[in-house]
């Protein structure tokens, strides 16, 4: 094998995209970037090709899409032109739904007398309905009353930081997902748990009820799509601490 000297090693791959070498070596092991060339010593070399196919994957992940979907994207028989406006496309939307979210919320921090009407009728009918969902289900509970006196006490800042934090937890974990970040793992756990706390705002969360809450995410593709299409990989981060704490994965109760 003749090397050329414009390829690039993993290190070097993963600091001119701004990943990290264990991101290149989960896109490896999952078949969705394997370098067209290796060492003598079995070192991971990049050509630019590989490059060009990084860029595309980041530029998906950047738009939401989930890794399982880039590969079968990237393995249509589509040119580089047609990949890079399927990408545009995808931010596009993104960025007019999450503009258009945002002038809502300032809107009604201007505007406090607001009906609900007004404001349901603002924010439009693409939210996912969470409410709806969790008063099916708890609606007599102590944690649907105590969740529905959190709500009634929030201020349009609040409901901003609400969305806020979810959104990031979303990106992370994607980006957990993406770099392998295995369940049971220092990291998977403390996602796990950053998880469990962003309930605990609404009312006392325990691993029981965070593991019933995460096998219901699973179940519905609005809940999925708020995760980015990895409740999935929360749900396996969730169960793992919530074993390690104790919990029958096979007889879980809302206690």
């Amino acid at each position: 094998m003749v090397v050329d000297v414009s390829d690039r090693s993993i290190g070097e791959a993963a600091e001119l995209l701004g990943v990290s070498t264990r991101a290149l070596r989960h896109w490896d092991s999952i078949g969705l970037l394997q370098p067209e060339w290796r060492t003598a010593s079995d070192y991971r070399l990049y050509t630019d090709a590989d490059m060009e196919k990084a860029m595309q994957i980041l530029v998906y992940r950047a738009a939401g899409v989930p890794l399982r979907e880039i590969a079968e994207l990237l393995t249509a028989p589509d040119s580089v032109k047609e990949h890079l406006l399927r990408q545009r496309r995808l931010l596009e939307v993104q960025i007019t739904h999450l503009r258009r979210k945002i002038r809502a919320v300032d809107r009604i921090l201007k505007e406090n007398t607001m009906t609900i009407e007004d404001k349901a009728e603002l924010f439009g009918r693409d939210w996912p309905d969470y409410q709806e969902e969790a008063e099916q289900r708890w609606g007599q509970t102590p944690e649907w009353e105590q969740s529905r006196r959190v709500r009634a006490e929030m201020s349009p800042q609040d409901v901003r930081e609400a969305q806020e934090e979810l959104e990031s937890f979303a990106q992370s974990l994607v980006d957990a997902s993406t770099a392998g970040i295995r369940p049971g793992s220092a990291e998977g756990d403390a996602l796990a748990l950053r998880h469990r706390a962003s309930i605990s705002r609404w009312y006392e969360t325990t691993p029981s009820k965070q593991v019933l809450l995460a096998r219901m995410y699973i179940g519905d593709p609005r809940f999925d799509a708020a995760y980015r299409g990895h409740s999935a990989y929360l749900l396996s981060l969730v169960e793992a601490l919530a074993e390690s704490e104790g919990v029958d994965l096979k007889a879980v109760k809302w206690c």
